[in-house]
């Protein structure tokens, strides 16, 4: 159990943006740009607001967008995959498919279609509507591999005795799928989603940082490194902030992967 303590305060982490959001926009003009001190521990930003409160909420609204996408990335993947083992018709077309997908780096993708995406919603600048065109951005970008190993892992389940066995007392489809196939590939599932976490965390903080993510108002921590890395010289507070604590969640999240391996 313990070694999923970083995983547990990385979901508490993604509570924070609604109970703080409304707290970390205060403004104050009197307090803009100021030095990390006893009141601001991460100092404030260019409105006076508590650039560690905003890093905190930022983290939060990342991590949101990293499990939603790290959710529909495995439904998408595990269902084409599975349809893929047990259904042959066009089998090639979209395994090409596939292949072409994984050719591709992930960034380009997710770049790609975040803009047709927001393009399709016609400009769309609303909160839930920028957050679920992230979401199916990462999501249409990296379900490719998924359903690969997801359709290898169950052909190689695939006539084994006990699976017929199964079939034959009568055991109905979704027994079968519940006892066998899913308790079969769940173990590399579990590795892979874990693994997984921290990239999509970053993919999601890159994509914020080059402009393609969440406005100003529901900053990520990519929008603030981007917002921080622009006055660095002169207040290096502003960078160091929400990229000390991207860089702690990312180590977080690496420590879960190895303890997960153990």
């Amino acid at each position: 159990m313990k070694k999923y303590i970083p995983l547990f305060l990385a979901l508490a982490l993604c509570m924070y943006p609604f109970l703080a959001h409304d707290f970390s926009m205060d403004i104050d003009a009197t307090k803009v740009f100021q030095s990390p001190n006893k009141e601001f521990l991460g100092g404030a930003d260019s409105l006076g607001r508590d650039l560690l409160q905003r890093s905190l909420v930022g983290g939060g609204v990342s991590l949101l967008i990293c499990f939603g996408s790290l959710f529909l990335t495995y439904a998408l993947g595990v269902l084409v995959g599975s349809v893929l083992s047990f259904w042959n018709k066009s089998n090639h077309l979209v395994i090409f498919m596939i292949d072409v997908f994984d050719s591709i780096p992930n960034f380009l993708l997710v770049a790609l279609f975040s803009i047709l995406i927001n393009r399709g919603l016609g400009g769309q600048t609303s909160v839930i509507g920028t957050f679920a065109a992230l979401v199916i951005s990462i999501a249409l970008a990296a379900w490719a591999p998924i359903a690969r190993n997801v359709r290898l892992e169950i052909l190689q389940l695939r006539g084994r005795d006990y699976l017929s066995a199964a079939i034959v007392a009568g055991g109905s489809p979704f027994y079968i799928i519940r006892a066998h196939y899913f308790r079969a590939i769940w173990p590399w599932l579990r590795v892979s989603i874990v693994h997984n976490i921290p990239q999509f965390l970053l993919i999601e903080s890159v994509l914020s940082f080059t402009g393609l993510g969440m406005g100003s108002q529901n900053a990520t921590l990519g929008y603030l490194i981007y917002e921080g890395w622009k006055n660095a010289l002169l207040y290096p507070h502003l960078f160091m902030v929400p990229a000390l604590i991207l860089c702690v969640l990312v180590f977080m999240l690496t420590i879960s992967i190895q303890d997960s391996r153990s």
